[in-house]
């Protein structure tokens, strides 16, 4: 469940049963886990969910057709490992029965998509095999740089920006706008990482999408005025929970052209409570 801490122990010659170990809370930096799932937005169980929360087949996202489960899925916490099993199944089941429904038959996709698509996901080895040849001592080439070189540079923006273990988790207005315009242009820097194989090739792409939601969490941390889970990252410039104003969900929309979000509040509804009230 943490193997983060198990290796802390390996480290420090710890033997948790006999010797009180460190606690690090949570990483802003570290996506998935229990403090920093991604969060996507999906349709809840018919049978209980308000109309604000369904739409359509249970977990499908707002993406017609996708559905989700786990860690990909907001709300929740503290689903660790039975929880995103049983989440997964459902998900499935929704998926299929949204296939045997017949609302996925007019969706085509053409040979040219395809061939397009396959470009993009190569590029990091088509920059690797061109910068290769320019290096000027080492592995150093002014053409691209390794997955590895960028997921550190990440973390040190996440870190320092975004309310990291070095700052003591604390963030404020203007750390997280200068973090997004520092997201914004590795991003942009992301378009030359080079690998030299299929298994970089993988970390390649595993950092653009870190990248992308590292950007998700500096945005809602942003937006939403307040600290909502003290001990997890503080709001320097807003130190309080504050029901009053934030007692709410956040959405979020991402302009896959522009990478610019769009937020708005939600509201939220305690589902458990009110079946409560109603039964009694």
């Amino acid at each position: 469940m943490t193997i983060a801490q198990a290796m802390t122990w390996a480290s420090q010659n710890i033997a948790p049963e006999d010797t009180p170990s460190e606690v690090v809370l949570a990483e802003p930096y570290i996506m998935g886990s229990h403090s920093g799932e991604a969060g996507a937005w999906v349709s809840g169980p018919e049978d209980i969910a308000p109309d604000d929360y369904f739409w359509g087949y249970n977990r499908m996202m707002t993406v017609e057709g996708l559905c989700g489960a786990g860690d990909t899925v907001g709300g929740s916490a503290h689903k660790f490992s039975s929880g995103s099993f049983t989440e997964g199944r459902l998900a499935a089941k929704a998926a299929v029965k949204y296939i045997e429904d017949q609302k996925a038959k007019n969706i085509k996709v053409s040979e040219k998509q395809c061939e397009d698509f396959k470009k993009i996901i190569y590029k990091p080895l088509e920059n690797y095999t061109v910068g290769r040849n320019e290096i000027t001592g080492g592995t150093v080439s002014p053409s691209y740089f390794s997955p590895i070189q960028g997921l550190q540079r990440l973390q040190k923006i996440m870190d320092e920006y975004v309310g990291g273990i070095s700052v003591n988790y604390m963030t404020n207005d203007n750390l997280l706008k200068k973090g997004l315009e520092l997201l914004q242009w590795l991003q942009e820097d992301l378009e030359h990482v080079g690998a030299e194989d299929y298994h970089q090739l993988m970390r390649a792409w595993e950092l653009k999408h870190r990248a992308i939601t590292s950007q998700c969490v500096a945005e809602h941390t942003l937006f939403r005025e307040e600290t909502r889970w003290p001990g997890y990252y503080y709001r320097g410039d807003h130190m309080k929970v504050d029901d009053e104003n934030w007692h709410c969900l956040t959405l979020s929309r991402r302009d896959p052209k522009t990478g610019k979000f769009t937020m708005e509040k939600a509201p939220l509804y305690h589902i458990v409570d009110e079946k409560k009230n109603e039964a009694s």
